[in-house]
C-alpha cells in the first residue's frame, strides 16, 4: 500500500477515535435517554448516530464498508433534522470526515495496487 493511502487511513482512524470518544463523553455527561420513550424521529436520529459510529469502528478493518456505513448513517441523520430550524449543523457534519477518509484510503490503495501491478 502506498504512503498516501496509509496516511489517509490513519487520519480517519485518529479523527474517528476522537469523535467516538467525544460522543461517549457527551452521552455519559448528559445522560443517555431511553430511546424507546422518544418520538419516532428522535429514534431515527439514534439509529443514524449508531450507524455512523459503527461505520467508524468497522472502518478500522474494512475501509470501504466502514466508510459507506458511516456515510449512510449521516444521510439517514439528515431525515430528522431536515425540518429543524438549525438544519444539519457543522457539529453533525464533522461526523462525515472519517467515512470520507476511509473511502478515500480504500480508493488510493486500490489505485496504487492496479497502477503498480500493471
Amino acid at each position: 500500500m502506498n504512503r498516501a493511502a496509509k496516511t489517509v487511513r490513519w487520519m480517519a482512524r485518529i479523527i474517528g477515535t476522537v469523535l467516538i470518544a467525544g460522543v461517549v463523553v457527551i452521552a455519559i455527561g448528559e445522560g443517555m435517554p431511553n430511546p424507546l420513550t422518544q418520538t419516532a424521529i428522535v429514534q431515527l436520529g439514534f439509529v443514524a448516530l449508531a450507524l455512523i459510529l459503527i461505520g467508524i469502528l468497522i472502518g478500522w478493518r474494512w475501509e470501504l464498508a466502514g466508510g459507506s456505513i458511516s456515510l449512510v448513517g449521516l444521510c439517514l441523520l439528515c431525515v430528522p433534522v431536515i425540518n429543524s430550524p438549525r438544519g444539519l449543523h457543522w457539529d453533525l457534519s464533522i461526523l462525515a470526515i472519517p467515512g470520507m477518509l476511509y473511502i478515500t484510503s480504500y480508493l488510493l490503495a486500490r489505485y496504487a495496487s492496479r497502477h503498480f501491478n500493471a
